[in-house]
């Protein structure tokens, strides 16, 4: 119904942030990760799914387009709400979502609050295919070796009790001083720079 939303942003903390649109304040649900990306900002556009229940309308908003469809996708599986997917991409990019479903990563998809091993489970099985039709970026050429060692350098880091978005973070910015990483130096990298 509502395909973005632009205006003033009044308030905004790791759960929703508050646009006002013309006079009219508009309280919109976003994931974790998208909250340092918008903290000093005056004018913002978010790209919005409306979730109507029998007890409540709320509104999600996300920075791209490809953030919006696959929280729309991940509404569509079994035992999957629109709280656990707006949580599922407030911990895990999208990229190392998607890697964790092609490598059937439980363990990874699990460290997730509110994802047990069953519901991991359920998410590889019904999301393996879907991801390639929502953007050919999630096609299985185009996971190159790189993209598959971060993945698992950011798993490594979460096993060490490292919280989902500070592994991202860390193995993120020791990716880019690499030229070619192996699995090890950039968990030693990511380690010294958290």
């Amino acid at each position: 119904m509502y395909e973005y939303i632009k205006g003033k942003l009044i308030e905004v903390d790791t759960q929703r942030a508050i646009i006002d649109v013309n006079g009219v304040g508009y309280k919109v649900f976003i994931p974790a990760s998208i909250y340092q990306d918008l903290i000093d900002k005056d004018q913002i556009t978010l790209h919005t799914s409306y979730i109507v229940k029998e007890d409540s309308q709320t509104l999600f908003g996300f920075l791209t387009k490809l953030q919006r469809n696959v929280f729309e996708m991940l509404t569509t599986v079994s035992g999957i709400g629109a709280k656990t997917a707006v949580l599922l991409l407030g911990h895990l990019e999208i990229d190392n979502l998607h890697i964790a479903i092609q490598n059937a990563d439980i363990r990874l998809i699990s460290k997730v609050p509110g994802i047990g091993k069953k519901t991991a489970e359920r998410l590889i099985l019904e999301l393996r295919d879907k991801f390639k039709k929502i953007n050919q970026k999630y096609s299985d050429t185009n996971l190159d070796k790189k993209t598959t060692i971060a993945s698992d350098a950011i798993a490594a880091l979460m096993n060490l009790g490292y919280n989902p978005s500070q592994a991202q973070k860390a193995v993120k910015s020791a990716i880019q001083d690499l030229d070619e990483p192996d699995l090890s130096s950039l968990i030693t990298k990511a380690l010294r720079s958290i």
